[in-house]
């Protein structure tokens, strides 16, 4: 008995001794000014080998022998810190940044070992890139908010506090309560090789939006992959710093080793070479020998760009110790000039991916139907189902947001106003029952001249199955009224087939084409309307069922009874003997017709009341096919037509952008002018305005074909070829060819034109956004025309334009 009080107090000793041995410590990094957490930070007791690093919210866990401890804090771009940590947890360590000019740096070939690492990453592409080359499943919760900075200096300094004007020190009181604007969402996504795929909204809330799906592609969690050869990032795409041969490119560099038990972490910065022009990504680089894969990744633009900015964020881990997998991701978005009194506003969005699965089998099943799903009840989801959803609770600020913007929006009425930004998009604004027909309100062409209007339909606050809308519009050149309406069904409301009949008294162009399901552009195409001079007035009655056969394809069938005349002096000509020959500006058809729109893998999004197409990268094929009966609906005519345009956009590294359409058309050699073709001219010398897709050294109707094939290409270089801080032109290359005939000319009275034959040629050469007013950029551009078609002059040839783009 006399040994066990040694054996009690030596078992207290070693318990002690175990217990030291496991202390955990926690904490969180940030950036010294911004309050930033920082991501991937290397966190090492001070002279020991292997630690660990933050995670994607600036999170550390570190297990040391004792307390306290001094922890070395190193980050690429920032001062290294070396920290005493007396406490287990709440601890706080911010890095200051390094005030370091970066300057140009000459590697040889084999004197730099960042090169043959990112050579290893780039060699192990497929088997790493677990998000385009592996069948998964998981479930994410997301949170964005929009807030503002305000800025360290001022946060806690009562001197800085003091010297804000009252304007000021109101706007600070008010943002360090709430955020301007918090989302969250959360989705489960599934995904076969190579496209398959399938992302549910299970809940989506919005701060100040009772309905939130006006925001509801903000849910997507589909990102990019580092490992492709282009990363795109908003509106641009950047050339991949994992992509091939991108050491000739951007300038690698070994920053630190890391180790983390038997692997090792390479943390290499990348940046573009000095001299070297093209869409350039910024950031860090973190590879696990382990496969040589990446572990953590940071990129950005090397230059900001109009008003808005991107930042990314990926961390990756070894899922179920078979392949690596992103399982954050964070998203910081910069507005430049957009601010609160004097704080810059900013959004900040992270990504937690939990649940992973790789490599389960996927019945087809679960991929049927649109690609992107948000059903009305996962915008009305309760608190105890979001808390199961959340990785950590709302804190504090984050819940006074949702109190304070959802009282400011319905007291002010903020959520009506908001959805006119969704109105603008889909050019239809909500007034209670109704919806203003945005696209009915004003217009302009060379045979209306301005056409001033209205437009009305019911909306789902009337019937989710049916909607019922009319126009009328006045033509202030041609001084003619216009009207019409239509009754639309939709059985199955936003996912079935739609069925819509309608009546209208209006004008079409003669020799024009047109396209279902063709998106409203915002291109400088839409200036083609400016030269648009013949049109017939037509009164149409039909009906028109649309349906989508799968995500790829959507098609049109109808039929209608159209009676088209003509006011400005055209006649067909119709001899019925050698004596005999009827002319008439009248032609009446009654018809049927069918059109499809064939976009390849295309992604479909399905809202509440609504689906759309998401885009796809293949090329996109328009069919319209119109044979007129005689007999059907009192129509006297027998004639038919084919319509056909193919359209693509090629991103292609290091060289800027290639646009490509193709358009054809065949009709009834024997019919009259307007189901011919004018091949869209755009030449005036009185207004000379250049417009994408047409041809700019051909005369308005100066050309007439009864098939035809058109050729229009355009290279855009971008910013590659010249760039200054303010002055950023913008070289485009155009080509246009045209190939046609017209078999019976001497059937078309009253119309100047030339039939055309052989082959039409143009090519120039624009430099856009020489000059810039807003959103507006300003350009030149000069066109020749070329080939059996040109004219004798050759000053004739040439056409002279103004460019004019929106946007960036």
């Amino acid at each position: 008995m006399r040994a066990l009080p040694h054996l009690l107090a030596l078992f207290f000793a070693l318990l002690a001794l175990a217990t030291q041995a496991q202390v955990v410590v926690q904490g969180r990094v940030v950036d010294d000014r911004t309050n930033e957490s920082l991501a991937f930070v290397h966190v090492v007791p001070e002279g020991e080998r292997e630690g660990t690093t933050t995670d994607i919210d600036g999170r550390f866990t570190l297990t040391v022998a004792r307390l306290p401890v001094r922890l070395r804090f190193s980050y690429v771009g920032y001062r290294m810190a070396v920290v005493e940590v007396s406490t287990t947890a709440s601890n706080s360590v911010r890095l200051e940044r390094a005030q370091l000019e970066l300057v140009p740096v000459v590697v040889y070939p084999g004197e730099n070992p960042a090169h043959r690492i990112i050579q290893r990453v780039h060699a192990n592409r497929k088997v790493n890139d677990g998000l385009r080359n592996r069948a998964h499943r998981y479930t994410s919760y997301s949170k964005t908010i929009f807030t503002a900075d305000l800025d360290s200096a001022v946060v806690g300094n009562p001197e800085k506090l003091a010297a804000l004007d009252s304007s000021d020190r109101r706007a600070y009181d008010w943002l360090e309560k709430q955020h301007l604007l918090l989302i969250e969402s959360a989705t489960k996504r599934t995904f076969s090789p190579p496209a398959s795929e399938k992302e549910e909204v299970l809940a989506m809330r919005v701060s100040g939006l009772k309905d939130p799906s006006l925001l509801g592609l903000a849910a997507s969690t589909k990102t990019f992959s580092i490992y492709e050869a282009q990363i795109p990032m908003g509106e641009k795409s950047y050339l991949s710093p994992i992509g091939p041969n991108s050491t000739d490119r951007y300038l690698f560099q070994l920053e630190d080793t890391l180790y983390q038990g038997a692997d090792s972490v390479f943390v290499i910065s990348y940046r573009p070479r000095s001299g070297r022009k093209f869409d350039a990504l910024q950031g860090v680089l973190y590879v696990n020998t382990d496969g040589y894969a990446l572990q953590n990744v940071i990129a950005e633009p090397v230059e900001r760009e109009g008003n808005v900015s991107i930042k990314l964020q990926q961390q990756f881990r070894k899922v179920d110790g078979r392949a690596w997998f992103p399982v954050q991701l964070n998203t910081f978005i910069y507005f430049d000039g957009v601010q609160v009194n004097k704080f810059k506003v900013f959004g900040m969005g992270r990504t937690y991916l939990k649940d992973i699965q790789l490599d389960e089998p996927i019945a087809k099943r679960e991929l049927r139907g649109p690609e992107f799903v948000l059903e009305q009840v996962a915008t009305r989801r309760t608190e105890v189902f979001w808390d199961s959803l959340r990785t950590d609770p709302l804190e504090a600020k984050e819940l006074q947001t949702y109190f304070t913007i959802d009282s400011l929006f319905e007291a002010e009425g903020l959520e009506r106003k908001v959805r006119w930004l969704g109105y603008l998009a889909s050019g239809r604004a909500g007034l209670g029952p109704v919806d203003i027909l945005l696209d009915k309100l004003l217009a302009y062409n060379g045979y209306e001249g301005f056409r001033l209007g209205a437009g009305l339909a019911t909306n789902d606050k009337v019937s989710r199955y049916f909607s019922l809308g009319g126009y009328g519009a006045y033509g202030f050149q041609d001084k003619a009224w216009k009207y019409g309406g239509d009754l639309t069904l939709k059985p199955w409301a936003a996912r079935g087939p739609v069925l819509r009949g309608y009546y209208a008294l209006d004008v079409a162009e003669s020799g024009g084409v047109f396209f279902q399901g063709l998106r409203r552009s915002f291109s400088s195409e839409s200036y083609r309307m400016l030269y648009v001079d013949r049109m017939d007035q037509v009164e149409r009655a039909g009906a028109e069922l649309a349906f989508r056969v799968n995500s790829s394809l959507r098609m049109w069938v109808g039929s209608e009874r159209a009676d088209l005349r003509n006011l400005i002096g055209y006649q067909y000509a119709d001899p019925q003997n050698e004596q005999v020959t009827l002319l008439t500006d009248r032609f009446v058809t009654g018809s049927i017709s069918m059109g499809l729109r064939f976009a390849f893998r295309e992604q479909v999004a399905s809202l509440p009341g609504r689906q759309f197409g998401l885009g796809t990268r293949w090329p996109v094929l328009y069919l319209n096919v119109m044979q007129a009966v005689p007999g059907l609906w009192e129509g006297d005519l027998e004639l038919w037509r084919v319509n056909a345009m193919l359209e693509k956009t090629f991103r292609l590294r290091m060289l800027g952008e290639t646009g490509l359409r193709l358009m054809a058309g065949m009709a009834d050699p024997k019919a009259p002018y307007p189901y011919l073709y004018n091949l869209r001219g755009t030449f005036d010398p009185k207004l000379p305005i250049a417009a994408q897709n047409t041809f700019e050294t051909m005369r308005p109707n100066e050309f007439l074909a009864d098939r035809y094939l058109s050729v229009h290409l355009r290279h855009s270089f971008g910013n590659l070829l010249f760039k200054s801080k303010k002055f950023k032109p913008v070289p485009v290359l155009v080509a246009n060819a045209a190939w046609g005939a017209l078999d019976e000319p001497e059937r078309h009275r009253g119309y100047t034109f030339t039939p055309i034959s052989g082959g039409y040629y143009e090519a120039g050469l624009q430099i856009d956004n020489l000059l810039r007013s807003g959103s507006t950029g300003f350009g030149v551009g000069a066109y020749y025309r070329l080939g059996p078609n040109s004219l004798p002059d050759a000053t004739d040839n040439l056409a002279v334009k103004l460019t004019l783009g929106l946007g960036r």
